[in-house]
């Protein structure tokens, strides 16, 4: 589970790259069930990251399966040809890294199921501000 926090206010940019990110991470958890093509779910999240314009700054995958290990298939990429299946746990979490600048990653680990996945857990996904 990663959040991301802003040391003091965010600059406009900053909040939209946060919400950006919050989207399109949220839209990946809508589309996550079973039997979906884990190249597809990485592109629910990257196109709606290409529409706010920083696709170039989504340089890994989606996400990975967890298990015994911490990073194991089935790969969330637009390269896998894995197919989700049901009891797949696995992490949901896009990421936008601008170099100079520093990035917002929100990453949640989900079960997938039959026709949705559940999160499991339960952390806020506000913006948090210090």
């Amino acid at each position: 589970m990663t959040r991301t926090v802003s040391v003091g206010r965010p600059v406009p940019e900053a909040a939209k790259i946060y919400r950006t990110t919050l989207d399109a991470q949220s839209r990946a958890i809508d589309a996550a069930k079973q039997g979906m093509r884990s190249a597809d779910l990485d592109a629910v999240a990257r196109t709606c990251i290409r529409t706010s314009g920083y696709e170039k700054y989504f340089r890994h995958s989606l996400g990975h399966g967890l298990g015994l290990q911490i990073h194991e298939p089935p790969r969330i990429s637009v390269m896998s040809s894995a197919t989700l299946e049901s009891g797949n746990v696995v992490t949901i979490e896009p990421g936008i890294y601008i170099p100079g600048w520093g990035g917002v990653r929100i990453e949640d680990d989900v079960v997938i199921r039959n026709a949705h996945c559940e999160v499991l857990n339960r952390s806020v996904k506000e913006l948090i501000v210090l």
